[in-house]
């Protein structure tokens, strides 16, 4: 699966997703709230086959019924253990951080907390699978996983004053 972000200034933001199957899905949630989306067939993401339009409340529904809130399929509880004890964190790094300045491997971040960096938002850019040499940058937002305990063990090390959400 392919993934796309694309700010649209004064209407809102464009996602296009690829599925596995080269069909192309983009959505574009205006700043209305209102959600177009658009179905494109393999051989033409030029043209989408269908679109429609839906309001914040059946955009949210929707949403709800994909996450699997109404029906699971079997085989899901497995998935659901292992997701109940995925902690996904947001780490905003202003200049004060102990981070900055420094690479993911000379912090040891992973090696002292069990946490992993998945990403790095960076003005307009996502460092997906950031290296371990990667050096970490005021401004930068850093998307790390783990179990709770992991997480916060991160924050006792790294930002001992501040309490995990």
């Amino acid at each position: 699966m392919k993934f796309k972000e694309t700010d649209l200034p004064g209407i809102g933001k464009k996602f296009s997703v690829i599925t596995a199957d080269k069909e192309k899905i983009s959505v574009i949630i205006h700043i209305s709230g209102k959600r177009e989306i658009y179905f494109f067939s393999k051989d033409d993401f030029d043209e989408p086959v269908c679109s429609f339009v839906l309001n914040e409340e059946e955009a949210n529904q929707l949403g709800s019924i994909l996450m699997g809130t109404y029906f699971k399929p079997e085989g899901q509880e497995e998935k659901e253990m292992f997701m109940k004890n995925l902690v996904i964190e947001w780490v905003n790094v202003d200049k004060s951080s102990p981070l900055v300045n420094r690479s993911i491997k000379d912090l040891e971040i992973r090696k002292k907390t069990g946490v992993t960096v998945v990403s790095i938002l960076r003005e307009n850019q996502t460092i997906t699978n950031p290296l371990p040499e990667e050096v970490i940058k005021e401004g930068d937002t850093l998307v790390i996983v783990g179990n709770k305990e992991q997480i916060e063990k991160f924050f006792q090390i790294f930002y001992p004053a501040c309490e995990p959400r």
